[in-house]
């Protein structure tokens, strides 16, 4: 299903950061290749998984989900589907995807017939902040380094309050500002340049939450082991070590993928940037 909206230049600009480089086609030809018998979550978390802090972040944050006790959960910027996997695989969750990269969730269709478990992923291709459901639609909204290309955040959370049943819940594992941002060093994996990247304050976040009508839970800052990590990875893609790999963060972002990598540990050192996972309640 394809929604077509008037995003504005800014969310045209996001779209094309992901797509200006991507080719699903030789990812998908060569998964085939390579794991003829279908691909494991481990095997595919170089596209799947890009976050900061890969799938051993994603598999932390299954814990949180686990807690939520959700019936149907929407994650917002789903991309090439791994965290989406993983929510259906480990917790049996029924998953709604939406992105705003229709190429992402093609190759995201693609890739879930490559698994010996298959099942149709249920994918949209629309704007966060603009989103085409009904009210009070799902139990759990996702955000996983979503809210960073989402241009008016405002926007996109009134629509998860308007979206969520009465007490659901909003889980956010995001990229935020640092107390230093004037530091912050570019390319990165969400931005090319500083124009494209839609970073906001620890304090506005908990202001933006507030004002759409939810009520903070939990709040965990995950930076340090974030920045241990990209650095683990870092020291990897170095020594080419990553090159063994059937599939590599370079399919979708392009050769910047290095450069981007590299910055994202030089902003968490200087603390430009930190990595927060939050937990907020829709009140009645």
């Amino acid at each position: 299903m394809r929604i077509r909206l008037d995003t504005g230049k800014a969310v045209t600009e996001v779209n094309k950061h992901y797509s200006q480089a991507f080719d699903g086609e030789k990812i998908i030809r060569q998964l085939h290749l390579s794991y003829p018998q279908g691909p494991t979550a481990f095997q595919l978390a170089p596209i799947d998984q890009l976050h900061i802090g890969g799938i051993k972040a994603s598999m932390k944050l299954l814990q949180q989900i686990k807690l939520c006790r959700p019936n149907r959960v929407l994650d917002l910027g789903s991309g090439l589907g791994g965290l989406m996997r993983l929510i259906e695989s480990e917790l049996r969750i029924n998953v709604v995807g939406l992105d705003i990269t229709h190429e992402f969730n093609q190759t995201h269709q693609h890739i879930s017939q490559l698994l010996p478990s298959f099942n149709a992923p249920k994918l949209i291709t629309s704007d966060a902040q603009q989103l085409p459901f009904c009210s009070d639609s799902f139990d759990l909204i996702i955000f996983q380094h979503s809210l960073l290309n989402i241009p008016n955040s405002q926007q996109a959370l009134a629509e998860c309050r308007r979206v969520l049943k009465p007490q659901g819940r909003l889980l956010l594992h995001e990229v935020i500002q640092g107390a230093n941002t004037g530091a912050m060093h570019f390319p990165v994996p969400w931005a090319r340049e500083p124009s494209n990247s839609h970073l906001i304050t620890q304090t506005d976040l908990e202001s933006l939450l507030e004002q759409a009508g939810f009520i903070i839970q939990s709040y965990d800052d995950w930076s340090q082991e974030a920045l241990a990590w990209r650095q683990k990875q870092l020291s990897k893609e170095q020594q080419s070590q990553s090159e063994t790999a059937a599939v590599s963060p370079a399919m979708i972002l392009g050769p910047e993928f290095k450069k981007m990598g590299s910055n994202v540990v030089k902003n968490l050192e200087l603390d430009a940037i930190r990595i927060i996972e939050l937990v907020a309640q829709a009140d009645c």
